[in-house]
Protein backbone atom coordinates (compact mmCIF):
# COMPACT_ATOMS: atom_id res chain seq x y z
CA UNK A 1 0.00 0.00 0.00
CA UNK A 2 3.03 2.60 0.50
CA UNK A 3 4.36 1.97 -2.79
CA UNK A 4 0.75 3.12 -4.28
CA UNK A 5 1.23 6.08 -2.15
CA UNK A 6 4.32 6.60 -2.78
CA UNK A 7 3.50 6.47 -6.71
CA UNK A 8 0.59 8.91 -6.06
CA UNK A 9 3.27 11.26 -4.75
CA UNK A 10 5.47 10.88 -7.53
CA UNK A 11 2.61 11.44 -10.07
CA UNK A 12 1.05 14.25 -8.72
CA UNK A 13 4.83 15.74 -8.47
CA UNK A 14 5.38 14.76 -12.20
CA UNK A 15 2.23 16.51 -12.98
CA UNK A 16 3.49 19.73 -11.34
CA UNK A 17 6.89 19.53 -13.30
CA UNK A 18 4.33 18.99 -16.65
CA UNK A 19 2.41 22.16 -15.64
CA UNK A 20 5.36 24.45 -14.78
CA UNK A 21 7.03 23.40 -18.01
CA UNK A 22 3.54 23.65 -19.63
CA UNK A 23 3.03 27.28 -17.85
CA UNK A 24 6.68 28.96 -19.10
CA UNK A 25 5.95 27.98 -22.65
CA UNK A 26 2.45 29.12 -22.68
CA UNK A 27 3.93 32.67 -21.51
CA UNK A 28 6.60 32.52 -24.34
CA UNK A 29 4.51 31.54 -26.55
CA UNK A 30 2.11 34.41 -26.02
CA UNK A 31 4.96 36.93 -25.97
CA UNK A 32 6.09 35.54 -29.41
CA UNK A 33 2.12 35.57 -30.82
CA UNK A 34 1.76 39.23 -29.16
CA UNK A 35 5.58 40.29 -30.90
CA UNK A 36 4.82 38.90 -34.50
CA UNK A 37 1.00 39.68 -34.93
CA UNK A 38 1.86 42.46 -36.67
CA UNK A 39 4.19 40.70 -39.22
CA UNK A 40 1.45 37.80 -39.73
CA UNK A 41 -1.06 40.51 -40.03
CA UNK A 42 1.12 42.16 -42.87
CA UNK A 43 1.97 39.13 -44.67
CA UNK A 44 -1.64 38.21 -44.66
CA UNK A 45 -2.68 41.37 -46.45
CA UNK A 46 0.20 41.20 -48.91
CA UNK A 47 -1.01 37.32 -49.45
CA UNK A 48 -4.38 38.73 -50.72
CA UNK A 49 -3.94 39.56 -54.02
CA UNK A 50 -2.12 35.84 -55.00
CA UNK A 51 -5.16 33.76 -53.19
CA UNK A 52 -7.91 35.91 -55.29
CA UNK A 53 -5.76 35.05 -58.30
CA UNK A 54 -5.15 31.61 -57.90
CA UNK A 55 -8.92 31.34 -56.50
CA UNK A 56 -9.77 33.08 -59.94
CA UNK A 57 -8.05 30.62 -61.95
CA UNK A 58 -8.93 27.41 -59.91
CA UNK A 59 -12.65 28.23 -60.60
CA UNK A 60 -12.02 29.10 -64.43
CA UNK A 61 -10.52 26.09 -64.73
CA UNK A 62 -13.51 23.99 -62.62
CA UNK A 63 -16.01 25.64 -64.95
CA UNK A 64 -14.07 24.63 -68.10
CA UNK A 65 -14.20 20.45 -66.61
CA UNK A 66 -17.35 20.71 -65.00
CA UNK A 67 -19.13 19.87 -68.48
CA UNK A 68 -16.41 17.25 -69.37
CA UNK A 69 -17.48 15.58 -65.54
CA UNK A 70 -20.73 15.61 -65.55
CA UNK A 71 -20.61 14.07 -69.14
CA UNK A 72 -18.65 11.56 -68.16
CA UNK A 73 -20.67 10.78 -64.78
CA UNK A 74 -23.26 10.51 -66.81
CA UNK A 75 -22.55 7.60 -68.63
CA UNK A 76 -20.62 6.28 -65.74
CA UNK A 77 -24.70 6.22 -64.01
CA UNK A 78 -26.43 5.11 -67.24
CA UNK A 79 -23.47 2.14 -67.08
CA UNK A 80 -23.91 1.35 -63.76
CA UNK A 81 -28.00 1.26 -63.69
CA UNK A 82 -27.49 -1.12 -66.84
CA UNK A 83 -25.12 -2.69 -65.02
CA UNK A 84 -27.69 -3.04 -62.01
CA UNK A 85 -30.51 -4.26 -64.48
CA UNK A 86 -28.14 -6.96 -65.67
CA UNK A 87 -27.35 -7.96 -62.13
CA UNK A 88 -30.81 -8.27 -61.43
CA UNK A 89 -32.30 -10.11 -64.50
CA UNK A 90 -29.66 -12.72 -64.98
CA UNK A 91 -30.43 -15.02 -62.03
CA UNK A 92 -33.95 -15.23 -62.97
CA UNK A 93 -33.21 -16.34 -66.44
CA UNK A 94 -34.00 -19.75 -65.22
CA UNK A 95 -37.18 -19.24 -63.50
CA UNK A 96 -38.48 -17.28 -66.72
CA UNK A 97 -37.51 -20.16 -68.90
CA UNK A 98 -39.23 -22.84 -66.42
CA UNK A 99 -42.49 -20.06 -66.61
CA UNK A 100 -41.92 -20.13 -70.74
CA UNK A 101 -42.05 -24.22 -70.35
CA UNK A 102 -45.05 -24.18 -68.32
CA UNK A 103 -46.87 -21.32 -70.28
CA UNK A 104 -46.06 -23.56 -73.58
CA UNK A 105 -47.51 -26.93 -71.95
CA UNK A 106 -50.42 -25.52 -70.58
CA UNK A 107 -51.92 -23.32 -73.42
CA UNK A 108 -54.83 -23.81 -75.19
CA UNK A 109 -54.60 -24.90 -78.70
CA UNK A 110 -57.08 -22.25 -80.88
CA UNK A 111 -59.74 -24.40 -81.81
CA UNK A 112 -59.90 -25.41 -85.45
CA UNK A 113 -61.99 -23.67 -87.86
CA UNK A 114 -64.74 -26.08 -89.70
CA UNK A 115 -66.21 -24.97 -92.52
Amino acid sequence: MIELIAFAGILAAGLAVAFVFGLIFFVLKLVFWVVFLPFRLLFKLLWIPFGLVTGAIGLAAGAALLPILLVVGGVVAIIGLFAALIALVIPAIPFVLLGLVVWAFMRRQPAPIVQ
